[in-house]
Parts: structure tokens; C-alpha cells; sequence
């Protein structure tokens, strides 16, 4: 009787078979946990930024104005600047502003543009918008789930409530302390 050694082909191919649907599902899991860990690097970022806003607000009776904006402007600041992209802030009310972790783009309201924006400051300075996008389609704090409103008319940002921005926004504002 001969005795054989060894795998056969048919075993090695499940073999290897199996671990690469093993590898896939790993890789896959890596990957969503990377992109829920910069999500809440955002959030946490954004309330960051919101406490250094109300220091600002409590010492000046409203908020700052986006950059070289005029109160009133529809303009923004983008975090694609640089660690001082709210002017007013650094270095008084923070040494440093976050950036997101990705920062690719100016303008979070298209899918896919991932920065921090700070601007939309109302006439009276009493109103802001900061905004990112999250980019974890399950969160459970995106604009498309939110309905995040714009605090000078009350319609949608978001898509999914007939608005025109991606619904993937997280914003904050006073009307969402």
C-alpha cells in the first residue's frame, strides 16, 4: 500500500479559499472601524471647537465672524486652512483649531468633501453653522436621520428631506445644543 504525504490541490485551493473570504471580512471590519473612529474624532472636534465658540460668545456677546466675513454673509471658513482657520479664536479662546482627520476638501455639504466649516454667522451674530460630514453610513447622527434646518428659513440641508447637501452632514449649532 502506498502511502501519500502531502494535500491534494483540492484541498490547498479550499484552504486557501477560505482564507481569503476570512481575510475580506477582516479587512472590510478594519476598515468601518477606521471610519467610525474618525467620525467621532470629528464630533469630539466639533464640540472642541463649539466650547472655544461660546468662551468667545461669553466674552463678546456673540459669535465670531467667519474670517474676513461680514456679519450677515452666507461665507464660511474651511479647516483645510490650517489650525487657525477661525481667526478670531487663536490663540485666545484655543491655541489651536482641529483640522479634520482627512481634510480633503473645502465645503462638507458634497459627498465626499471631508473638512470642518465654520461660517453662515448670523446679522446679529447670535447664529453660526459648523458643520462636517461623518462618513459611517450608520451613524445615527447625520443630517439624514437629523434633519438638520437652516436657522434663518427652517428648510432641510439634507436630501433625504429635500434639501441639496449630502446626508452625511453632522452639524452643530446653537440650534442643536
Amino acid at each position: 500500500m502506498v502511502s501519500h504525504k502531502g494535500f491534494t490541490l483540492v484541498e490547498l485551493i479550499v484552504v486557501i479559499g477560505i482564507i481569503g473570504v476570512l481575510a475580506t471580512l477582516g479587512i472590510g471590519s478594519y476598515t468601518n472601524v477606521q471610519m467610525s473612529a474618525r467620525d467621532a474624532k470629528r464630533k469630539a472636534d466639533l464640540g472642541e471647537i463649539r466650547k472655544a465658540l461660546l468662551q468667545y460668545y461669553s466674552d463678546n456677546n456673540k459669535y465670531p465672524p467667519a474670517g474676513a466675513c461680514a456679519y450677515g454673509a452666507n461665507c464660511y471658513v474651511y479647516s483645510t486652512a490650517g489650525t487657525s482657520w477661525i481667526p478670531a479664536l487663536v490663540p485666545k479662546y484655543t491655541d489651536t483649531l482641529p483640522v479634520d482627520p482627512r481634510n480633503t476638501a473645502n465645503g462638507p455639504w458634497t459627498t465626499g468633501n471631508l473638512s470642518y466649516a465654520y461660517g453662515n454667522v448670523s446679522a446679529d451674530g447670535q447664529a453660526y453653522d459648523l458643520t462636517t460630514q461623518l462618513e459611517n453610513s450608520n451613524d445615527k447622527d447625520r443630517c439624514e436621520l437629523k434633519n438638520y434646518r437652516f436657522y434663518f428659513d427652517n428648510r432641510a440641508w439634507c436630501t433625504a428631506f429635500g434639501g441639496g447637501y449630502s446626508n452625511f452632514i453632522f452639524e452643530l449649532s446653537p440650534l442643536t445644543q
